[in-house]
């Protein structure tokens, strides 16, 4: 992690030991802090030997002052390049920021498009007046900051933005759009005056202001196109087996989060096969809690350890983990995470499930920890934009079989085709009309804690419409845009999150930007062929996994158990809703007269309408983290 304070007003006021205090602040670690021209500078440190703290000074390339906090993926091929040192297998912080320096100087404002990696830097050019925030595309640690003309501070984690006082004062306007599932410009973060560097982005800042410079689009992507299936599938395994080497290198004792998907699952075969002979991969798997009554919604399985548990049969290299996260519920380490995000990503309840891996983990002694979060967009995508795109393409071979074997779905052919094909591409208007005429509920609404009036007089409702909500509303750009809704979602925050709370780094290979931006690069019909959804990745895992495993065409349902969880704190969750109620602040926003209803009307079991589930395990979560987080950070007690 990084921080800088730049004071451009000639007043100097010492606040380094107080982002270096911020930064290493509830990771175990030593932060290193430095005074250099109008620079108060801060960096965590690898370890905890506080006499590396007490003789580090930022490295300096040139002109430039540089922080750098991540990983550079082809850091050997751009140090031949240019003839610097190769910051080796587990990085030198110091080697990795001279290298990213040398490359902005050999390369300008090409360097991060041929830097391959997931960082985020800061570059100071004294003599020029001039500071650089910038962050890698697709996936890198995240970077706030405050700018006023006299002085700019950023730092990885918001809390150093609060050491050197800048108020904790919650952005009302994101929390209520969060709280309706948008979002929101990726600039914009979550407390007044504090904005956050999108991905892949250069902000640059002078006496002259600041500008902003995107260089990375997702939209503006080249098509990849090949000449036969097998030349799709050879070039799609050879760069996740890159991407696996990458995310193990200078690994000694790795870590797998393994579902019962075909994500994850592969990526442990790309693992073991790049693993030295005889080596293990731990794999960590979450399940439902003993006492689950075992519902399970339509198109899901509610336990993935049947299918772990094949898979591991066929790889005995797997170590497998299994926690049920008895005892816990939603807010498992949700005050963890808003010390480590300062965020409250309105998903944050969706990840209680992931912090009994990651101890688990950590007590394994693994040293890093791999996932495949972004599967579902790039090699595993299942390819629901080609309903509409079959239809406009003229593509009636294809659009019959998606419709005939359309997963999980009992309705006519017709209903198919007007619901999958033709409404998703009504003018917005004529779509809106249909879904009332239909009584079509929103789901959104249901989900939501936030109050009707409030979101009215708030204008969120009216920047949710604008931001597109659903956001299936449009197929052409449906798969790119969904990607990019989920990375601005935060999510490279909370994982960021895990990585300092738990020590141990993430690593994610299918988000290693080569494989990205081949998969986005495809044609339809490599994810929606002859009516089977995802196509390459089920293509990709013959032999790898059993069959049953491979054509599975439900989901794996995270939280299977909600009723059980939710249902045993009842009482103690209507005490907290009825002593939050009082709080004038936060009963204007959220709709607490909803939330202690859905606690008072509990079901029996789970097995109830799609719309009295989200209300219950959507509703009613969310609105305790919310206010929770304004609590948090706003010091109420209540």
């Amino acid at each position: 992690m990084i921080a800088v304070d730049w004071q451009r007003s000639g007043r100097h006021e010492p606040t380094a030991a107080h982002l270096a205090q911020a930064l290493a602040a509830g990771t175990g670690r030593i932060a290193s802090a430095a005074s250099v021209d109008q620079c108060q500078v801060a960096s965590l440190l690898p370890g905890t030997a506080s006499h590396r703290a007490r003789q580090w000074q930022p490295p300096k390339v040139g002109p430039l002052l540089v922080l750098f906090a991540g990983r550079i993926d082809n850091a050997r091929e751009a140090a031949g390049l240019l003839e610097v040192d190769y910051p080796g297998d587990r990085p030198d912080p110091a080697k990795l920021a001279r290298l990213y320096g040398a490359a902005r100087l050999a390369w300008g404002d090409a360097a991060d498009l041929r830097l391959i990696g997931e960082y985020a830097a800061i570059l100071i050019n004294g003599a020029a007046q001039e500071l650089c925030l910038v962050r890698s595309p697709l996936r890198a640690p995240p970077l706030h900051f405050h700018a006023r003309p006299e002085r700019l501070i950023a730092a990885s984690v918001t809390r150093a933005l609060f050491a050197c006082g800048v108020p904790r004062q919650i952005n009302d306007a994101k929390l209520a759009d969060n709280a309706l599932f948008n979002p929101g410009d990726d600039r914009t973060g979550w407390f007044e005056g504090v904005e956050q560097v999108p991905l892949g982005t250069e902000l640059r800042f002078n006496p002259a202001g600041m500008r902003e410079r995107r260089y990375y689009d997702l939209y503006s992507l080249p098509k990849v196109r090949l000449g036969r299936d097998a030349e799709y599938l050879e070039a799609a395994h050879s760069l996740l087996t890159e991407a696996t080497k990458v995310a193990l290198r200078g690994s000694h004792r790795p870590a797998i989060m393994l579902s019962g998907g075909l994500d994850s699952s592969q990526v442990a075969a790309k693992a073991l096969a790049a693993l030295p002979a005889g080596s293990q991969l731990h794999a960590f798997t979450f399940t439902p809690e003993n006492g689950w009554d075992g519902h399970q919604d339509s198109g899901t399985f509610g336990d993935e350890r049947p299918y772990v548990e094949a898979f591991a049969q066929q790889h005995p290299g797997l170590v497998l983990h299994f926690e049920d996260n008895a005892g816990t519920g939603f807010d498992a380490g949700l005050t963890e995470l808003f010390f480590a995000t300062g965020s409250a990503a309105i998903n944050q309840t969706n990840f209680s499930h992931f912090h009994s891996l990651w101890r688990a983990a950590r007590a394994a002694g693994c040293d890093v920890v791999l996932g495949a979060d972004y599967g579902n967009f790039t090699f595993s995508a299942e390819g629901g934009w080609g309903f509409p795109e079959y239809l406009l393409r003229g593509r009636w071979r294809q659009l019959w079989l998606a419709l005939r074997h359309a997963e999980n779905d009992d309705r006519s052919l017709l209903r198919r085709f007007l619901a999958l094909s033709v409404l998703p591409i009504l003018p917005d208007k004529l779509w809106q009309w249909q879904r009332r005429l239909r009584g079509q509920p929103d789901i959104f609404a249901i989900a939501s804690p936030l109050r009707a009036d409030y979101a009215l007089s708030s204008g969120a409702q009216a920047r949710a419409r604008q931001a597109g909500q659903p956001v299936r509303r449009w197929p052409e750009l449906g798969r790119w845009r969904e990607f990019e809704l989920f990375q601005r979602n935060d999510h490279c925050d909370i994982m960021h999150g895990f990585e300092e709370i738990y020590g141990l780094p993430q690593r994610d290979p299918t988000a290693w930007r080569p494989f990205v931006e081949f998969c986005l690069g495809l044609p339809t019909e490599l994810f929606l062929r002859d009516g089977q959804t995802r196509w390459l990745a089920r293509e990709m895992a013959r032999g790898i996994m059993p069959e049953a495993q491979r054509l599975e065409t439900r989901h794996g349902r995270h939280g299977a158990d909600w009723h059980l969880k939710l249902g045993r704190r009842r009482r103690e969750l209507l005490a907290e809703v009825e002593q939050l109620a009082q709080n004038e602040r936060l009963s204007a926003m959220i709709d607490f007269p909803k939330i202690r209803h859905a606690l008072e009307d509990w079901p029996a079991t789970g097995a109830i309408p799609v719309e009295e589930r989200l209300l219950r395990e959507g509703a009613i979560p969310r609105a305790i983290m919310l206010a929770r987080y304004v609590n948090y950070f706003e010091g109420c007690n209540q």
